[in-house]
């Protein structure tokens, strides 16, 4: 039988984000509901120690970048952002969506006129028919603005941002400022 830690003062309940001041106990259980229920039938979340946070600072903390390497294309957002579906590394559920943001690329993302509005529709619709429904490898990832994770892409062995470049869908991106 496993053993669940419930902790003490200053937590946060991990599923329902409460605060409150609980007794550590070590309760012998094969389950954490089990747990919960050994303390009261009230009781529906387990709380975390937050004091860890009491002294951290921007400086303190690295940017999350989910740990995805593969994906099935589920959307195709504009020219250079796609969204896909897929687990954490050994999960089993749930199935999350990431959006990813094709690294190093820039198509056409405003209707600043008629002529940019076909360009645009053209570069998603080129992606879409390339990548959509497929399962795709990330490679160089990182995070974005917005959430967003930064990957090259590649899908049935093309390099997907490249291709975009060299069939003038996408430009180069290049940062302000860098």
């Amino acid at each position: 039988m496993n053993t669940v830690r419930i902790s003490i003062m200053g937590n946060i309940c991990v599923s329902c984000a409460r605060v409150g001041n609980y007794a550590v106990s070590d309760l012998p259980t094969a389950s954490h509901s089990e747990a919960l229920m050994m303390i009261s039938p009230d009781v529906k979340h387990i709380d975390v120690n937050l004091l860890y946070l009491n002294n951290i600072l921007y400086n303190d903390t690295v940017p999350f970048v989910p740990p995805i390497q593969f994906g099935k294309v589920i959307k195709v957002y504009d020219g250079d952002t796609i969204t896909i579906a897929s687990l954490l590394p050994n999960t089993i559920e749930p199935v999350y969506r990431f959006s990813v943001r094709l690294n190093g690329i820039n198509s056409i993302e405003k209707a600043d006129g008629t002529k940019n509005k076909i360009l645009e529709s053209d570069a998603k619709e080129a992606l879409h028919n390339l990548v959509y429904g497929k399962i795709v490898y990330l490679k160089k990832t990182k995070t974005a603005k917005f959430a967003r994770i930064l990957a090259d892409v590649y899908c049935d062995g093309v390099h997907v941002n490249q291709w975009l470049l060299d069939n003038q869908y996408a430009v180069p991106f290049k940062p302000v400022g860098k």
